[in-house]
């Protein structure tokens, strides 16, 4: 997956219609949730996300790419 595909999925997966730049940058985060099948949660940085959420696919992208970034930086 690119980092514009991932941009634009995430832009159009966003149920509270946020830019997809706000979530590459790390200000809100996508999970899903067993609890909730079919639905895309949307969570500020600063708030807790419940145990059993799970990255989706675009958002599991940047993540990937702040994580190498933070290695690769020691």
């Amino acid at each position: 997956m690119t980092d514009a595909d991932a941009l634009s999925q995430l832009a159009h997966e966003c149920p509270r219609k946020i830019m997809g730049l706000l979530h590459a940058q790390g200000q809100y985060f996508h999970y899903t949730s067993p609890r909730f099948p079919g639905k895309v949660l949307c969570f500020h940085k600063d708030s807790e996300v419940p145990a059993d959420c799970t990255p989706t696919k675009p958002q599991s992208h940047f993540l990937d790419l702040a994580h190498n970034e933070a290695q690769a930086t020691g």
